[in-house]
């Protein structure tokens, strides 16, 4: 049997570290995610924060999850699988997501995210409101959730793949948000 008490003093040590107030691993079908969502508000509702920093939070991690479901689905082997972490300090909500992903998906997905990141706050608006008049017909356009995402965090966010095989990779994304902007 490998000695895993290292690698679980690790993961203490970062939950500690970072005040996790939820962690969730395993599949991210829609009872687990009404079941988390709920849960989260509770813990948004017990941190003493502005409500609209609440809400603010919830919407992005609501995003944050959509997104975990969206990326894995397509990955038969890993499909509705992923992670997330919500986390608080005294200046910030921190949100970590992560699921495999398959390599295929990554060129699109990296182009809309590095689009985002790119824009001011007002294109950003602009982009938006074109998303909801139009039919988003092109699959190259950025997604709502990201550009959502995006304006709520005030675009701070990072991302990253990991290779997990020859046809799948992990995929990390994290935002911050600004508990006193």
């Amino acid at each position: 049997m490998p000695d895993n008490t290292l690698s679980a003093y690790e993961v203490h040590k970062f939950m500690s570290e970072m005040d996790i107030l939820v962690a969730f691993t395993g599949h991210f079908d829609h009872q687990m995610i009404t079941i988390l969502m709920k849960n989260v508000r509770g813990k948004l509702r017990n941190s003493a924060t502005e409500i609209a920093i609440e809400q603010k939070v919830y919407c992005v991690l609501v995003e944050c999850v959509e997104n975990v479901s969206k990326y894995s689905s397509g990955n038969q082997i890993h499909s509705g699988s992923g992670m997330f972490l919500l986390c608080k300090s005294d200046s910030k909500y921190t949100i970590i997501t992560g699921n495999p992903i398959l390599n295929s998906d990554i060129p699109i997905l990296k182009e809309k995210l590095e689009s985002v990141s790119k824009m001011s706050r007002e294109e950003l608006k602009q982009l938006y409101r074109q998303q909801i008049m139009s039919e988003r017909e092109t699959e190259n356009s950025a997604g709502l959730g990201i550009i959502d995402i995006a304006l709520k965090s005030g675009n701070q966010f990072q991302f990253n793949f990991r290779p997990l095989t020859e046809t799948t990779s992990f995929y990390h994304f994290q935002t911050e948000i600004e508990i006193n902007p």
